[in-house]
């Protein structure tokens, strides 16, 4: 298959339900010059049948298979988030330009005007900074093996574009970083949030901000959106974490009762103030900022 001027679109998924396909039907939506793949983690299981044109099943032993680290504190692919792009490179190589989105990451705008910036300003990493310091950043200490505290530069990249060659750098030094690696725990092991732009940044790659493309005042960890709230976002670029159901709820309430319970008013009010505009024949209206 040829994928000259196209780009590639990763959606990186570990369970396949009718909410995940909505999401891919988002995705695919918003690329409309891209091929998106659906990457599902099938290390703990398989996940049946799919009706979608380009799935790559794969499993953690198929990134270990091909040399990279079994290093992680937790899931290898949760931690290492950088490794399904190794793997996708590894089996669709002419690919110059890699979309990477999670499957709770919605997109409110065109992935062809990121990725058509992102060539015509060679630019090699779009993603979300973290603005934390080495010293408050909570993964700050699996970076210390290799790299000293002023060079750590974290991103959030549920949502990230990557050129090939980046892909290629990062994928060269996970295995050099690997072969060096003795110790008997993961703890000094780098986290792939933070070792993806910490690394690019030293090798004097090009980065650029998620966050010039638009708003992305809904783009955080916690705490997460419902999927009928995406109608308040509208106005976001990126949307994130966006949940339903029974991953809504475990994610409401993963820092502790009293933190979910507060977080979860603002979702029953917004239910309240979009079942009464309904009532009066008033659209919902779209915000900025989200309280």
């Amino acid at each position: 298959m040829t994928t000259a001027g196209r780009y590639a679109v990763l959606f990186k998924a570990f369970a396949i339900d009718d909410f995940v396909m909505r999401r891919l039907d988002r995705v695919v939506e918003a690329s409309p010059s891209g091929d998106t793949y659906l990457m599902v983690d099938e290390t703990r299981g398989g996940a049946g049948p799919i009706s979608f044109d380009r799935i790559i099943r794969y499993r953690e032993s198929d990134l270990t298979g091909l040399g990279f680290a079994p290093i992680a504190q937790g899931s290898l692919f949760w931690y290492n988030a950088d490794y399904p792009l190794y793997y996708f490179q590894h089996l669709h190589p002419g690919y110059e330009t890699i979309v990477m989105v999670e499957y709770d990451a919605v997109p409110n705008m065109n992935l062809d005007d990121m990725v058509r910036v992102c060539r015509a300003q060679a630019i090699d990493l779009i993603g979300h900074s973290i603005p934390k310091t080495s010293q408050t950043y909570w993964w700050s200490s699996t970076m210390l093996r290799f790299y000293r505290p002023d060079q750590i530069r974290p991103y959030q990249i549920c949502a990230a574009v990557f050129s090939a060659r980046a892909i290629r750098h990062l994928a060269a030094v996970r295995m050099r970083h690997g072969a060096g690696y003795d110790l008997p725990s993961a703890g000094q092991w780098p986290i792939g949030e933070a070792f993806i732009g910490t690394e690019l940044a030293i090798a004097g790659f090009r980065l650029r901000e998620l966050s010039s493309f638009g708003t992305l005042t809904g783009y955080d960890w916690w705490p997460p959106i419902h999927e009928s709230e995406l109608p308040y976002y509208a106005g976001q670029a990126f949307v994130h974490p966006v949940l339903s159901g029974r991953r809504y709820m475990k994610s409401l309430f993963k820092s502790g009762i009293r933190s979910g319970m507060i977080a979860g008013t603002r979702f029953v009010r917004r239910t309240v103030i979009r079942l009464l505009r309904r009532l009066a024949g008033r659209p919902v209206q779209a915000h900025r900022a989200i309280g």
